[in-house]
């Protein structure tokens, strides 16, 4: 998986804000630069196509919502990341380092959950 594009991203940053869904004439309302509906719903369901997003009809229109969550895609483009060198190790040491205090608290509760289901 590759990341977002930038107007996917802007898209999915959108869809992720809205707990209810939006319409493609909301998505666009709601981007910071205007973009042509034909484009917006061409990614959109682009997006839809790769499994990003689900859709519902709602009268003439149809309402688009995230099957996976912010947090889901950012875990997968770190796997990818750790994927891609030799030293996976060594990368989550680094990236570990730079995880504030609370992080790094919630990190470690989660891994010490994680190896008490092992055991």
């Amino acid at each position: 998986m590759r990341s977002f594009g930038d107007l996917e991203s802007r898209i999915m940053q959108t869809l992720w804000s809205s707990s209810e869904g939006l319409t493609v004439h909301e998505v666009i309302d709601r981007l910071e630069t205007p973009v042509a509906y034909t484009t917006a719903i061409t990614v959109i369901e682009r997006l839809r196509a790769k499994g990003w997003l689900a859709r519902e009809k709602e009268g003439r229109a149809f309402r688009y919502v995230a099957t996976r969550s912010e947090s889901q895609y950012a875990a997968s483009l770190m796997s990818e990341a750790l994927d891609e060198v030799d030293d996976r190790t060594g990368a989550l040491l680094s990236f570990a380092d730079r995880l504030n205090p609370d992080e790094a608290r919630k990190l470690r509760e989660a891994l010490g959950r994680l190896g008490s289901e092992e055991g």
